[in-house]
């Protein structure tokens, strides 16, 4: 018979193994990058945000404001590299401004 204490397992080790196996990891980035949004392009930005998406580590990004969302594809190197900073590792490659 098993022994208990080798069956029990820390609980963020088996939410990170039930992720992998139902595939949830991306959308649960999605979340966190919608979540910490304001913290990483500031309240201005944050306001003229109509949505957010990601996909095969891309972001698509839409703004409400044309001389923003103009302003935004000039500096999408910039946010994508303050998007990965954020989140200390590569979460995303690429970034769409819509």
């Amino acid at each position: 018979m098993e022994n208990k204490e080798n069956r029990e397992k820390p609980i963020g080790n088996v939410l990170d193994a039930m992720f992998k196996k139902y595939r949830l990891q991306p959308k649960m980035r999605e979340i966190d990058i919608i979540n910490r949004w304001e913290e990483i392009v500031g309240q201005l930005v944050f306001k003229h945000t109509s949505e957010i998406k990601m996909l095969n580590k891309t972001l698509y990004v839409k703004f409400d404001n044309a001389p923003l969302k103009n302003e935004m594809y000039l500096q999408k190197d910039l946010l994508l590299k303050r998007v990965n900073d954020t989140f200390e590792e590569q979460i995303i490659d690429k970034i769409f401004i819509g």
